[in-house]
């Protein structure tokens, strides 16, 4: 028996052992976290004239400062299409529009390996033009435009057959309004 615990020894053993690699463990992923998250800050150049840094993530809020193309800002989080950034030592929000949409992440960074990374996102005139309907003659015009476009998922989906008494019991139980 040990002496401390009252255990059998193995078992006293063993559980000291056990609770000597789970603080470590802690504390190496502590010192990880710490240690590697202000180096893992994004920075992102302006590429938009006219742009301005805000107290509030709100283009109603009065300017901070006036922030010029080129000017390189460290991104602190972001907050739906905004940014809390550094900008030679003020803390303020930017909006996404004022940085260039990137192609692919350029470096290892933390937020892409936790949200995978950058996506492409859909203009307002192509969300309204989805609302209106990709008619035939809409559809040619866009694959005109945008030849890099992969139309073969779309093609495929409509493919697709639907019997008619499905849909119907989808949308049903699905309580939506068609």
């Amino acid at each position: 028996m040990c002496e401390i615990c009252g255990l059998q020894k193995e078992v006293c053993v063993i559980r000291a052992s056990f609770l000597k690699k789970s603080t470590w463990l802690a504390v190496a992923l502590a010192a990880l976290l710490l240690a590697a998250g202000p180096g893992w800050a994004e920075t992102l150049k302006v590429s938009q004239p006219n742009q301005q840094l805000y107290p509030d993530p709100d283009f109603s809020s009065t300017p901070l400062a006036p922030v010029p193309v080129g000017a390189e800002v460290t991104v602190q989080r972001q907050a739906g299409d905004w940014y809390k950034v550094d900008f030679q030592g003020k803390i303020g929000w930017i909006h996404r529009l004022a940085f260039p949409q990137a192609k692919a992440p350029s470096r290892f960074s933390l937020p892409s390996l936790l949200t995978g990374g950058a996506v492409k996102e859909t203009t307002s005139d192509e969300v309204a033009l989805a609302g209106k309907g990709f008619t035939p003659e809409v559809e040619a015009g866009y694959r005109q435009k945008h030849p890099e476009a992969n139309f073969a998922m779309v093609d495929k989906v409509e493919s697709f057959k639907v019997d008619e008494a499905q849909l119907k019991t989808f949308i049903q139980e699905g309580g939506l309004k068609p």
